[in-house]
């Protein structure tokens, strides 16, 4: 789909059908306990604990592209089950950047989440450790989910989805969708 048929009603669509298709509280998330946040809350850095600690005790709708801007890099320490509850509010947050034109706050983030998404690091080679996340988040999906993940990462990649990256995470999606 070209940017061109991006029009607010559309963007607006897509926003409340993901509103509409993830929960807006489950019985994981929120929690008060860093552990079931980030990955290694013993990792002796603390840049773990310091991007995870803004996104206890919150509902994934309630989470501000500012918040993303500034603790981008909880994508790379969160646990599955944390990057599975908070993805929409990313995928949400995106769209609303986009129809909003207003200054791009959600960019690092997009981009370390489609890192996951295509179990690549940023040097696009292929991580045995992303690949086990990306897998966790969608079985932990319905169908309806997973294609709103989809519609996401081909919005993300419109320029090129015939990109290997987009491919190798569309690929990675459609195995997980062939469970249903």
């Amino acid at each position: 789909m070209a940017m061109a048929y991006y029009t607010s009603e559309i963007f607006n669509d897509m926003i409340h059908e993901v509103e509409k298709a993830f929960p807006l509280e489950t019985p994981v998330f929120p929690t008060s306990s860093i552990r079931d946040l980030i990955e290694n809350p013993d990792h002796p850095d603390d840049e773990g604990r310091e991007c995870g600690e803004p996104f206890l005790n919150q509902r994934w709708i309630d989470v501000t592209a500012m918040q993303w801007y500034d603790n981008a890099e909880f994508v790379s320490f969160a646990t599955s089950n944390a990057l599975a509850y908070f993805l929409p509010s990313i995928i949400r947050l995106s769209y609303l950047e986009e129809l909003s034109n207003e200054k791009r706050y959600m960019s690092d983030t997009r981009e370390w989440m489609m890192n996951t998404l295509t179990g690549t690091d940023f040097w696009g080679e292929e991580v045995d450790w992303r690949i086990k996340t990306t897998n966790d988040i969608y079985h932990s999906y319905t169908k309806k989910q997973l294609d709103l993940v989809r519609e996401w990462i081909l919005f993300e990649n419109r320029k090129d989805h015939y990109e290997v990256r987009c491919v190798h995470a569309l690929d990675l999606l459609d195995r997980a969708r062939g469970r249903f």
